[in-house]
């Protein structure tokens, strides 16, 4: 009898949803402590600071998936500011085809464990338009309001997006032609925009 409750133990703490705890402000929801059953999973991140996107930017950060894994993409942090305060829209695609054309640099991918394998998917920055979107939908998107730079007087809230907390799947990415991208969807950058953006997801 002890070792059948053991079991059901154990498979209660692996199967267990996650709970997310969030605080309610002006900028939007902000994610204040969360607590997960993924801590065994190899995790990795890139993260982007102070880049200007192009003039009329598309997809800005790019996660490709893996060809001999599976990717799950478990949290996305966006935030920015412009020479004059001002709001635009963020957009987070599941792609399932690959763009084409562009200039694209690889970025590098931070292993959270250091003891962990060396990372299978792939992060890409644009600083010229991909010329071929890949077939997509957009998963989240958000108006997201941002300070000006010169006379910002308090810290900057992220947009923070997090998926597999709630007994929902993460972003999963299966193969290489799918992946997940940050983007503006062709609107107009405004002047002097300063764009911050973390990634983060697990392998298997």
């Amino acid at each position: 009898m002890k070792r059948i409750l053991s079991i059901l133990l154990l498979g209660w703490l692996f199967a267990a949803p996650a709970f997310a705890y969030q605080a309610y402000t002006p900028a939007g929801i902000v994610d204040v402590g969360v607590t997960t059953h993924e801590a065994f999973k190899s995790t990795y991140s890139v993260t982007i600071t102070g880049i200007t996107p192009v003039a009329t930017a598309t997809d800005v950060l790019v996660v490709t998936g893996s060809a001999t894994k599976t990717v799950r993409i478990t949290r996305v942090e966006i935030s920015t500011a412009a020479t004059a305060a001002g709001s635009i829209n963020l957009y987070l695609y599941k792609r399932t085809a690959v763009n084409t054309g562009g200039t694209a640099a690889a970025q590098s991918i931070v292993l959270h464990d250091s003891a962990d394998t060396a990372a299978t998917a792939a992060a890409n920055l644009y600083s010229v338009n991909a010329t071929g979107l890949g077939t997509g939908i957009a998963v989240r998107t958000a108006r997201y309001s941002f300070p000006a730079v010169a006379t910002s007087t308090f810290a900057v809230i992220p947009w923070v997006q997090q998926f597999g907390v709630t007994s929902d799947k993460t972003v999963v990415l299966r193969g290489v032609a799918q992946s997940l991208a940050v983007g503006f969807a062709g609107q107009v950058i405004p002047a002097g925009m300063v764009l911050n953006v973390a990634v983060e997801w697990t392998e298997e």
